[in-house]
């Protein structure tokens, strides 16, 4: 007799219903960054209350730690793309034989590509970097990717008699149908354990034997039935979504509860390795191990210390730094004014990728090999390029590993020269874009919104005059509408950095062209500004690398940073109030020089790092 379906039938309608629940949370903001054009940037963060952060005292904190303080009832948070994935195929390597898991990951591989990508969260309308795992909120994009990763695995996972061995036990593929009911009650309770990441309820296993079942369809051990019974499973609000019901409240306070054993497992798995707990963080949480604060420590330096968390903090890395936003660097080539300007150096297609990738190496070496704090992150004179391109603008040899080499060009001090953030791919060297993502990035200061007669496309480049100039006229005049923002807060801070070409090289002069390439002059390079990083300071900066010792000295990018991690740690905007007390020890830990691995790790030690918000 055939089998009938109607679990697969209702796995949309299962899905679609966890997308819609009774969870209020976020609105997801699916446009790009805002405010990284030459206009200026979006509205003010809310999170700042319109008032910069950071402190004048590098030592000291921008934060208040008000142990009291609760943060606001939080969404229901899902998967990201990236944590989807990997949990599905570390399901698979679980579940499958050795010698089958490359396969049936083969046959996945294209349908998790059709899982929509995570939009970046945003406050109040502003992009930042730090974290892109979301909330409840999903599309019918997702609803149907999901299923379709869901069917495909289940299938493959029952496919072979081998595979059902491996995946439900012997008894699947055995002749004595005595022990059949055992049988599917411990595949239910042990796969449906490593899917939910925490043991199964009796209802739940009622559940899933009822789906097995299929109204009285299946017939002893059945392939299809098993299938079923995975795919409900991998389409669960359970599966898709970070569930907490917490454990026992804290003591003195309302509303606030330790998370169970599991829950804090999979915090932590996903905050390190995104992607669920592994056989030891399962133990340490059935045990009661991690419950304990010994426990707990020894398990976080235990995923820190896995070469997982360096990948996994380089994607924090890429985020915060805004590296996603940085353009082709080959968009132009074949056109005459581009091709002018970039001489005998030709971008290709993975010129962007390996600018970027030298940044987040350079971050996580110096976080993870180093164990560098702050300031050898934000003023390291290393080159980490490992590729020919980024290497020859650059001038040194590609990076082979062990000690970076070190870059003799003066000018190349610091994270705010680095390639990737210094060029634009294109004419014109934007450095209203750049003065925007060093005011917004790295000091977590708002920019208000621009005019809306604002030009959003780059200024032209002027056969007289230098970058510089065309951007001081268009924005500087005292009675435009663009000078109150341009001539303090954004143009200070990118004319720093207009020693740099369009392809991020150093210059002492610009090249005029006209608009056929051909060169009709040059002029003198000038960095010089007032940055003001600090509100009515008047202090000069000559360029780069003197505004990255004075944005140093004044703690705010590391208050800023401290932001971002506490962002990417929570996978939420952060709270000023109910989150001060992590972001104010992040923070004067960073300002202190503690080392980058261990602020990371404090920040997971935190209470709040155990603890949920329930009313």
């Amino acid at each position: 007799m055939p089998r009938r379906r109607p679990t697969h039938a209702a796995l949309p309608v299962l899905l679609l219903a966890a997308a819609t629940g009774c969870y209020s949370g976020l609105d997801a903001n699916d446009s790009g960054a805002s405010g990284d054009g030459d206009t200026g940037s979006a509205a003010t963060d809310s999170a700042t209350d319109g008032e910069p952060t950071g402190g004048d005292d590098p030592a000291g904190s921008a934060f208040t730690c008000d142990p009291d303080a609760l943060v606001p009832e939080l969404p229901l948070r899902r998967l990201s793309k990236l944590q989807y994935a990997t949990t599905i195929a570390d399901l698979v390597r679980v579940a499958a034989p050795a010698s089958d898991v490359d396969a049936i990951l083969t046959e996945v591989d294209p349908l998790l590509a059709t899982i929509p990508d995570d939009a970046r969260e945003t406050i109040a309308g502003e992009t930042h970097g730090g974290f892109r795992r979301l909330d409840q909120t999903v599309h019918q994009e997702h609803v149907n990717a999901s299923y379709d990763v869901a069917v495909t695995v289940a299938a493959e996972l029952v496919a072979t008699e081998s595979r059902r061995a491996a995946l439900v036990g012997a008894c699947a593929t055995d002749a004595d149908p005595a022990n059949d009911d055992a049988c599917l009650d411990d595949f239910i309770t042990r796969f449906g354990a490593r899917a939910m990441r925490r043991p199964i309820e009796p209802d739940e296993l009622a559940f899933y034997r009822s789906v097995y079942d299929g109204d009285g369809a299946a017939e002893g051990m059945d392939p299809e039935a098993f299938a079923d019974v995975i795919a409900v499973m991998l389409v669960s609000p359970q599966f898709l979504y970070f569930v907490e019901h917490g454990d026992a409240p804290v003591v003195d306070t309302t509303d606030r509860y330790w998370l169970s054993g599991h829950e804090i497992a999979t915090r932590l798995s996903y905050h390190f390795w995104q992607t669920m707990p592994d056989d030891e963080l399962v133990a340490a949480a059935e045990s009661g191990a991690l419950l304990t604060d010994e426990g707990y420590a020894a398990q976080v330096d235990r995923l820190l210390a896995d070469p997982r968390t360096e990948v996994t903090f380089g994607e924090f890395y890429r985020e915060w730094l805004w590296l996603d936003d940085l353009a082709p660097m080959d968009a132009l080539v074949g056109t005459a004014l581009f091709d002018a300007i970039r001489g005998d150096f030709e971008p290709g297609p993975d010129t962007t990728d390996n600018m970027v990738a030298e940044v987040v190496d350079m971050a996580t070496w110096t976080t993870f090999a180093q164990g560098g704090g702050f300031e050898e992150l934000f003023l390291s004179n290393r080159s980490f390029a490992k590729t020919e391109d980024v290497a020859a603008l650059y001038g040194v040899t590609p990076w082979a590993g062990g000690e970076p080499p070190v870059l003799d060009d003066p000018a190349r001090v610091g994270l705010l020269t680095r390639a990737a953030l210094v060029a634009s791919g294109g004419n014109n060297t934007r450095p209203i874009m750049k003065g925007v993502f060093l005011r917004k990035g790295l000091l977590c200061e708002p920019v208000p919104p621009p005019p809306n007669n604002a030009a959003a496309n780059p200024p032209e480049l002027s056969d007289e005059m230098t970058t510089r100039e065309v951007v001081e006229e268009l924005t500087e005049q005292p009675d435009s509408g663009c000078a109150g923002c341009h001539a303090s807060l954004i143009n200070p801070l990118g004319f720093a950095t207009e020693n740099f070409d369009s392809l991020g090289r150093t210059r002492t002069e610009q090249t005029l062209f006209d608009a056929a390439g051909n060169v009709v002059g040059a002029k003198a390079i000038d960095t010089s500004s007032v940055p003001q990083i600090v509100a009515g300071d008047t202090s000069v900066s000559a360029g780069a690398a003197e505004l990255a010792t004075l944005m140093l000295e004044s703690g705010k990018p590391q208050a800023c940073l401290a932001r971002n991690l506490v962002r990417f740690t929570l996978a939420r905007p952060e709270d000023v109030m109910g989150d001060g007390c992590m972001l104010d020890e992040a923070a004067s830990r960073l300002a202190e020089g503690v080392p980058l691995v261990e602020v990371i790790r404090a920040v997971a030690l935190r209470p709040e790092f155990r603890q949920r918000r329930f009313e």
